[in-house]
């Protein structure tokens, strides 16, 4: 598809989240907001006021269609409920439309991996907003790894907490599609694959409904034994019930060091054999995107041909998702290559080349 010199951009689902993503994306001049759909007036009169100008309003849930259908778009974000994403993004990449999409990118690694054949079909860009793609710390941690500088990965602690209360629609079982673990969660899961090159292998363990002792209609908390396709094991830990604010600490260990960063120890520190723990200065390549809307507008405009978060790896991501829930739920192991078989899929499906 031709790169466009301008991007005529519509929004779906201008929540908090959402807006945020949007004024982001706005900064570049090539970028041009024109149109929003969403079930609330407020999102739509705060993200005007944000903006600064009007834009063409659908309100329903079945705007973003009547959006598609009559305001000639470049390119949409997707930033609506989780469990809508999948159709509000099929709509888009079937009306050849760029995809810029909020995590989680569909839930259900079968609809995943169909979403990004369609967009690889169509070769349209479609980018998800995992941030951490694009943070000095992830970005240097990834390459030290690549690098081989703790060796072969052989493990990972990767632990979030969060005073997650699943306000509005993420409190509900039709809108959230997996809690906690499906929302702030994905991101962890998101870091852990990004960081070791890896894809999930298995995934055994348990999730609980309790926040502040009260039981609540989705997942709040989960433990996991999760085994990665290039034989590292480790623990995976995602916490809603937790007092005030936010705490993480992510390490990845390797047979010639361990990498630690989180709140406990900030920045990116490394660990060897004999030596004393050392800072790593945190670095992004040179012309590197500074978020993943400066990625999208040039992608779309033809600046840039490196997509730092494609869609197949958000695939990658619901299949370690499907089975945390699917592990919480059964109280048994849960096979990837399995769940990708009963989608129809391999993993040669999922493989980023």
């Amino acid at each position: 598809m031709a790169k466009a010199k301008t991007i005529r951009f519509g929004v779906i689902g201008p929540g908090g989240m959402g807006r945020n993503r949007v004024f982001s994306l706005n900064k570049d001049k090539a970028v041009d907001v024109v149109a929003a759909t969403d079930t609330s007036a407020d999102c739509l009169d705060k993200l005007e006021e944000g903006l600064g100008h009007k834009v063409a309003r659908f309100k329903g849930p079945n705007g973003y269609q009547k959006m598609i259908d009559s305001c000639e778009l470049d390119a949409v974000g997707v930033f609506s409920p989780h469990t809508l994403h999948y159709d509000h993004t099929m709509y888009a990449l079937e009306h050849n439309l760029h995809v810029m999409i909020e995590k989680p990118m569909v839930c259900g690694v079968k609809n995943a991996i169909a979403v990004a054949k369609l967009a690889a079909k169509k070769k349209l860009v479609f980018l998800l907003t995992y941030q951490r793609h694009f943070e000095a710390k992830y970005v240097t941690a990834r390459r030290l790894i690549q690098k081989g500088t703790i060796g072969d990965v052989t493990g990972f602690y990767v632990y979030m907490a969060q005073d997650w209360r699943g306000n509005g629609w993420r409190g509900s079982p039709k809108y959230s599609g997996g809690g906690q673990l499906n929302d702030s969660g994905s991101h962890y899961q998101d870091i852990l694959l990004y960081m070791t090159g890896a894809m999930p292998k298995s995934v055994q363990g348990s999730y609980d409904f309790l926040y502040h002792g009260a039981r609540r209609p989705i997942e709040i908390n989960g433990s996991y034994s999760v085994e990665l396709t290039n034989g590292a094991a480790g623990r995976l830990i995602i916490i809603g019930d937790y007092i005030k604010g936010f705490s993480d600490d992510v390490r990845i260990q390797g047979t010639k060091g361990i990498l630690t960063m989180g709140m406990g120890s900030p920045g990116l520190t490394l660990h060897q054999p004999g030596k004393d723990p050392k800072a790593v200065p945190l670095t992004v390549p040179r012309g590197y995107p500074s978020d993943p809307g400066d990625n999208f507008a040039k992608l779309v405009t033809g600046r840039t041909t490196a997509n730092h978060v494609p869609a197949l790896f958000g695939a990658q991501v619901a299949l370690l998702t499907d089975a945390m829930l699917a592990a919480g739920k059964t109280g048994r192991k849960a096979n990837c290559a399995t769940l990708l078989k009963r989608a129809g899929y391999s993993y040669k499906d999922i493989t980023i080349k």
